[in-house]
């Protein structure tokens, strides 16, 4: 059943393990009634699944109306693996690790790190290197590596990254040559929606709106991540704004993310205070200090952004759309703002809210991605209701 250290194999435990992850703690006469399987197949694999210590028996539930004895329940051993997750930025990188609940073990973000071709191997074996010395504490060690990249990936290939030069290697060829682990490279705002949609809502369509250096979106439809031709879909930061407007690294002009991402908004304020460096934080204090030039610098950042999120509105129709960007998490009356720019009736009862899983967004995706490899499961829903 579970034929090397990474993934359960056999369909019915798969069917199984899903299931114990979804609703445990969870009995197996419910197990059984759930999928469909026999009480003795069922008996027979999570056998199996407690000798692997992939699960643990954890008490005594309620009998059922008829009577009888009380059912033990289980559910998934949560320390019996360590997910990595990294996002490299084009002037950052995070990290996280994680239990397989999703429990954070550490987490990192290193800033003024600038990624490029020539030295994001050495940053990104520093940090296996550093958690493989404690990776034995746990029963399967590392069960994988998920990296988020901001530009396109296609099965793992990255095209396309117009504010540094990771389209120029080869990434995943060059760590599945020095690291046995599985590895998975996705784009950083397919990520976020992964993300939101396995660990904060029980919505199955939705949009992950990324704003940062560019403006990508994670689409979710009918719970599956919608990546379209070669993993170009949700690409809404080189939709056209103003037409012969700014040069863009992709070719076009006038593009979205030109007008109104954090990096762009952040150079405004910058130069408008003419200012040698600036942050998010001091955005916001001058927001909340009621300076006129920064609420005509955001006023204007909402107007433009409200115009790609129209689109994505009329275009896919999601329940909701969840914001991740540095300055909304500082400022959270953008939302208010933007929705102030929406006036058709297409958009109505669509819910705009700021991201659930802030700057770990993406990081909570790339560990969804390790989890249900490891598990070999396709539907992974671990909401914190606490």
């Amino acid at each position: 059943m579970v034929t090397d250290k990474y993934v359960i194999r056999e369909q019915n435990a798969s069917l199984v393990m899903e299931q114990i992850v979804q609703h445990a703690p969870i009995s197996r006469a419910s197990l059984s009634s759930n999928i469909g399987l026999n009480k003795a197949t069922v008996s027979d694999i999570t056998k199996k699944l407690l000798e692997d210590k992939l699960i643990e028996e954890i008490g005594i539930g309620e009998s059922s109306h008829s009577g009888g004895r009380k059912p033990i329940l289980l559910q998934l051993n949560n320390k019996a693996g360590l997910s990595i997750a990294i996002e490299l930025g084009y002037d950052f990188i995070s990290t996280m690790v994680t239990y397989l609940d999703g429990e954070v073990v550490y987490y990192n973000k290193e800033r003024s790190t600038f990624i490029t071709k020539e030295n994001v191997l050495a940053h990104v074996s520093n940090i296996i290197e550093k958690y493989e010395k404690i990776s034995n504490l746990t029963t399967y060690g590392i069960i994988g590596i998920g990296i988020a990249i901001h530009g396109i990936v296609n099965e793992n290939n990255i095209s396309f990254t117009p504010y540094y030069d990771l389209d120029e290697l080869a990434l995943y060829e060059e760590l599945t040559k020095l690291y046995q682990y599985p590895i998975h490279i996705e784009n950083e705002a397919n990520l976020t929606a992964i993300g939101e949609s396995t660990f904060s809502t029980e919505f199955n369509n939705l949009i992950s709106l990324s704003v940062h250096s560019g403006i990508g979106a994670g689409i979710i439809i009918d719970g599956q991540l919608f990546t379209g031709l070669d993993g170009r879909a949700g690409e809404v930061g080189h939709s056209v704004l103003y037409p012969n407007g700014k040069d863009c690294p992709c070719g076009n002009k006038g593009c979205l993310e030109q007008y109104c991402s954090d990096k762009v908004l952040l150079e405004q304020f910058r130069e408008s205070k003419q200012l040698s460096d600036v942050t998010p934080d001091l955005l916001a204090e001058l927001y909340y200090a009621n300076d006129p030039l920064v609420q005509e610098i955001i006023q204007q950042h909402c107007y433009n952004l409200s115009k790609g999120i129209n689109n994505i509105m009329t275009f896919f129709a999601p329940k909701v759309i969840f914001m991740n960007s540095s300055v909304v998490r500082r400022i959270p009356e953008i939302l208010s703002l933007i929705s102030d720019n929406l006036h058709s009736s297409f958009n109505q009862n669509i819910v705009i809210e700021n991201s659930r899983l802030g700057s770990k967004a993406s990081l909570f995706g790339a560990t969804a991605l390790n989890i249900r490899n490891f598990l070999n499961i396709s539907h992974l829903k671990i909401i914190n209701t606490d």
